[in-house]
């Protein structure tokens, strides 16, 4: 129990010192309204107009050639009306996750790339087969290795280190050398510090399961597994990592398995995930 504190109290004390600002109270709020399928334009373009950096990206993306309007777009709720309410859900989380990274070197790049591999990943697989909410499988996605920001902007640790191994090792996850180095991991840094944000804790409890070797059959479980099997299919597409990581074959991997997926064509599938990845990288 000591040394539970003790871990606790360092990750705690590298959480304040390294500065995260708070996550936009936009997307704290949009969070409250993943599971609302009635909700309208008008009190999503209400919650979205408290936040004018996220206000103006939506402006700005329904302007794009991908949506292919004629007529220049300049109002908020004609912005969502074109862009679409799921989408501009997750599209508000995107924007606020990815103004966490302000001094943005080599390694924010590929962790960014990453996590929204992993989220978008996430979100596709959720939705094809019929595995849970995909909003929310979206947003453990893109927000499951948060706790790595904080341990790379920290003075506490040389996070260093693991990045380098990783990179030179295409069969090695950062988790294990974390666990060896420190006695804590990423997901310990994530779990506090979405604790902090006041996220619901579905998402919360989730994330820090993620990388666990069994899956329960509850809420937090399936979507832990959700986010586990992401993971390994955008570290083998080396999405945001120098090497792949192909350690294991993805039909072997625990949480392919519990979560009882069909694929018959692996290639399609990483395929059909990868262009999904790109367009999302596109954007952002």
């Amino acid at each position: 129990m000591a040394l539970e504190q003790e871990k606790r109290f360092l990750i705690q004390n590298m959480i304040e010192q390294v500065h995260l600002e708070a996550f936009p109270q936009a997307a704290n709020q949009i969070l409250n309204l993943l599971n609302d399928e009635n909700v309208s334009i008008y009190s999503l373009s209400k919650v979205v107009s408290h936040d004018s950096y996220i206000a103006a990206t939506l402006i700005r993306l329904a302007n794009s050639p991908f949506y292919g309007v004629k007529n220049k777009v300049t109002d908020l709720m004609h912005a969502i009306s074109i862009i679409g309410l799921e989408s501009v859900k997750r599209l508000v989380l995107t924007i606020s996750a990815r103004s966490i990274f302000k001094d943005y070197d080599e390694f924010d790049k590929l962790l960014w790339e990453h996590m929204i591999g992993v989220a978008t990943c996430a979100q596709a697989i959720s939705f094809k087969f019929n595995l849970f909410n995909e909003n929310v499988s979206y947003v453990a996605g893109l927000l499951h290795d948060i706790g790595k920001t904080v341990m790379y902007k920290s003075k506490q640790i040389n996070y260093e280190t693991v990045i380098k191994q990783v990179n030179s090792n295409d069969n090695l996850l950062s988790i294990e050398l974390e666990n060896k180095l420190y006695n804590f991991n990423h997901c310990d840094v994530s779990k506090e510090l979405l604790s902090i944000w006041n996220f619901d804790n579905l998402i919360v409890e989730a994330i820090y399961l993620h990388h666990s070797d069994k899956f329960v059959d509850t809420d937090a479980g399936k979507l832990s597994a959700i986010v586990n099997f992401s993971d390994y299919v955008v570290n083998w597409l080396s999405i945001g990592r120098i090497k792949p990581y192909r350690a294991v074959p993805l039909q072997d991997v625990e949480s392919f398995n519990f979560l009882k997926i069909r694929i018959d064509n692996m290639d399609d599938f990483l395929q059909e995930i990868l262009a999904r990845i790109n367009f999302s990288k596109e954007i952002f």
